[in-house]
């Protein structure tokens, strides 16, 4: 998930029951038009908000002439887009990137002379850094994807390792800066598949869910689901032959132990039973080709729905015309959001209060091709 320059890594059924989707189970809903500009009018790096509170997180960069960096780090209102706060802001080579918002706590990664510390506003409202978060990251080692969160601060996350081939996953509760063993993917690790999958936590059964390809065309590239126990490292991995090419995004129910993704090349959405170890697929609605594929999946643990954005509904890279289409569990299309601004063409975080029913995703601004506002939506 974060590179070691985080400030340029902004910048990685049947056709049945496709047609019944199609014609009988979705409405559109547009965009609501609150918009988030940065204080400082830079690329925005990270963002998030408290998914039980009236605030969010974002961070940001701006290149000077001088060769320095302004780096911020921000929180808005949800209500009105507008800055609340500006929390720490340097002008020098640091970066700021909001990593994300778990529970109520704010985690912003901070890197100073090429060294990452783990910075935490608990909660988001209280407009400053309270605290540290410090993941035990071993030599050579970076640390990779934390998953979503879920109105809790337990996550699971992974380092891995280019060099030594290798990924750990562990669980940690940021509130309490507490940590669990480091299990190696090792004896699942094929080529790169699982060296850095997409993860969620299932907090029922204390596993983490991870889910990975080896993103080429089948039938060597369909989808792989391992569950991770986070206290035996117990490692079961499967696949129903389901989901070809890269897996774009992953979210787990953990009440219902229900998991979505969605994959690139057959721009499907995969629904899983975790118990069961069984699942089936849809299509994502206005499919055609790599840029209609599903992207990020994010969770409402309220309403019980799965979120998945789409760079295009047109195949139109001039004319995208982005769309985010809400599924319930059972893989019927409650929703499709109209009316979005351009968005990135690689998943980027679908940022859910929902209590609110309200949402927010980054805005591309061309001709430039930088993120520099957030757009917000109702569902």
């Amino acid at each position: 998930m974060k590179s070691l320059d985080p400030k340029r890594s902004f910048v990685r059924h049947s056709a049945l029951m496709a047609a019944l989707l199609s014609a009988l189970s979705w409405f559109a809903v547009a965009a609501n038009g609150i918009s988030v500009t940065p204080a400082f009018g830079g690329q925005i790096l990270g963002y998030d908000v408290d998914p039980t509170g009236s605030e969010g997180v974002l961070s940001e960069f701006v290149d000077q002439p001088d060769g320095s960096v302004l780096a911020a780090t921000e929180t808005f209102s949800q209500s009105t887009g507008q800055i609340v706060s500006v929390v720490a802001k340097t002008e020098t080579h640091d970066d700021f990137d909001t990593v994300g918002v778990f529970g109520k706590i704010g985690l912003v990664l901070h890197q100073h002379n090429g060294q990452n510390s783990y910075l935490t506003m608990n909660p988001v409202e209280a407009n400053n850094f309270t605290g540290m978060w410090n993941p035990p990251i071993k030599p050579s080692y970076q640390l990779g994807s934390i998953s979503a969160n879920q109105g809790t601060a337990r996550v699971a996350a992974y380092q891995f390792s280019f060099t030594a081939g290798n990924t750990y996953v562990f669980r940690s509760n940021i509130k309490r800066n507490t940590f669990g063993p480091q299990i190696s993917l090792q004896p699942i690790i094929n080529v790169d598949e699982f060296l850095f999958p997409q993860i969620a936590l299932d907090t029922k059964t204390n596993q983490a869910v991870l889910a990975d390809s080896q993103g080429c065309p089948e039938p060597v590239c369909v989808m792989s689901i391992a569950l991770v126990n986070l206290s035996t490292g117990n490692i079961v991995e499967f696949t129903n032959n389901l989901g070809v090419g890269t897996v774009n995004g992953l979210a787990v129910d953990p009440a219902t132990g229900i998991a979505c993704t969605t994959t690139l090349i057959d721009q499907g959405v995969e629904f899983y039973n975790l118990a069961t170890r069984s699942g089936f697929e849809v299509q994502i609605p206005n499919a055609g080709s790599a840029l209609q594929s599903g992207l990020y999946v994010a969770f409402d643990s309220v309403h019980k729905m799965f979120l998945i954005s789409q760079y295009s509904s047109t195949g139109d890279p001039n004319n995208p015309q982005p769309r985010i289409y809400v599924y319930d569990e059972a893989g019927v299309l409650q929703e499709t959001i109209t009316g979005l601004q351009r968005i990135p063409v690689s998943p980027n975080s679908i940022a859910l209060n929902p209590n609110s029913r309200i949402g927010f995703v980054p805005v591309i601004v061309e001709p430039i091709h930088e993120a520099l506002e957030l757009q917000s939506f109702s569902y």
